[in-house]
C-alpha cells in the first residue's frame, strides 16, 4: 500500500492487481476501502499477471505503474503500453516480500538461526 495511499489521496482512480500468492489478505482491506471510498476509486484484479495486466496496458489509459516484482515483468509491462516514455513508472524490482513465522520462531533454542538468516 505504499503506493496505494498516496495515490488514492492525490484523486488518481486506481487498480489493485491482487498476487497470487497472499492475497487473501487484502479481503479485509477491500471491504474498509469499500465503506471509507466513493464508488469507482479503487478495483481489485486477480489472476496472472502476465494475462490481466498487459490488455489494460495496451489500451493507453494508464497513466502510472507502480510495479512491485521482477525486472523482465516490469520491462514486458511498460513495452506493452502504446506510449511507454508517457508512462510514470514507480518499480521496485527483485522484490519478494514473504515472511512465515513458526508459534516457536522467536524462542531461545532458535537464536542462533534467526542470527544467521539476519545475517545473510
Amino acid at each position: 500500500y505504499a503506493t496505494l495511499i498516496p495515490a488514492l489521496l492525490l484523486g488518481n482512480i486506481c487498480i489493485l492487481k491482487i498476487p497470487t500468492i497472499g492475497g487473501l489478505v487484502h479481503l479485509q482491506t477491500m471491504e474498509a476501502f469499500a465503506k471509507s471510498l466513493p464508488p469507482g476509486t479503487i478495483h481489485f484484479i486477480a489472476g496472472s499477471g502476465r494475462e490481466t495486466m498487459p490488455p489494460l496496458m495496451k489500451t493507453g489509459e494508464v497513466d502510472g505503474l507502480a510495479f512491485i516484482g521482477g525486472s523482465r515483468a516490469a520491462d514486458d509491462l511498460i513495452h506493452q503500453h502504446p506510449h511507454p516514455h508517457r508512462l510514470k513508472v514507480f518499480l521496485q524490482l527483485e522484490a519478494k516480500n514473504m515472511g512465515i513465522f513458526l508459534k516457536d520462531t522467536f524462542e531461545k533454542k532458535n537464536a542462533a538461526m534467526l542470527g544467521h538468516a539476519m545475517d545473510e
